[in-house]
């Protein structure tokens, strides 16, 4: 068996090549053998005409935390799919829920504007609005439940960067940041 530094490919002695690399190698079959069995992201050297395993440097400190930092921002960012609660109903908070949360918020103004009352319901097309909540339940949206959802919406992307930055700030405090744990003190979503 032969290696290549340069190319950093091995060379079977039983294969004829057209074209070698001019650095080729004799090794041992421990060598091939070692090189083999590496793990991913170790490289390969020849020192004093052997091939050796040069182990992945660890991750630097920083690096560490900023993984770990991604980690903790996905967790918020998962969590603030997870719907939020407005009395005993759990709405929806993608993106595009959100989007038309604001337009019943923007119905209940008008609603008000033109003199209607908290408690009275929002309409379109005539017909009161029944939204759908995240156990598929329906419930009837009034002018007050439409400020209610976009005030719980505000709350708990409040409330998720607030324990995001706990939990930054302790793992960047913590002995070992790459075992911090980060999964307690997130507000509830709907289903766990």
């Amino acid at each position: 068996m032969k290696f290549s530094k340069s190319t950093g490919c091995f060379y079977p002695d039983d294969i004829e090549y057209t074209a070698i690399p001019s650095d080729l190698i004799d090794i041992p079959q421990e060598d091939f053998d070692a090189a083999m069995a590496r793990s991913p992201g170790d490289a390969l050297d020849v020192v004093n005409g052997r091939v050796v395993v040069v182990p992945k440097p660890a991750p630097t400190a920083a690096a560490v935390k900023a993984g770990k930092w991604e980690a903790i921002k996905a967790e918020r960012d998962r969590r603030k799919g997870g719907g939020f609660k407005v009395g005993t109903l759990w709405f929806h908070s993608d993106a595009d829920s959100r989007i038309q949360h604001l337009g019943l918020k923007d119905k209940a103004r008008d609603l008000i504007a033109a003199g209607g009352a908290m408690t009275d319901n929002l309409s379109i097309l005539g017909q009161p609005v029944k939204w759908k909540t995240m156990d598929g339940s329906f419930a009837t949206i009034t002018a007050q439940l439409a400020f209610d959802i976009v005030a719980a919406a505000g709350d708990l992307d409040a409330r998720l960067f607030a324990v995001a930055e706990t939990h930054r700030a302790a793992m960047e405090a913590a002995a070992d940041p790459a075992t911090y744990d980060f999964s307690v003190g997130w507000p509830e979503t709907f289903g766990g």
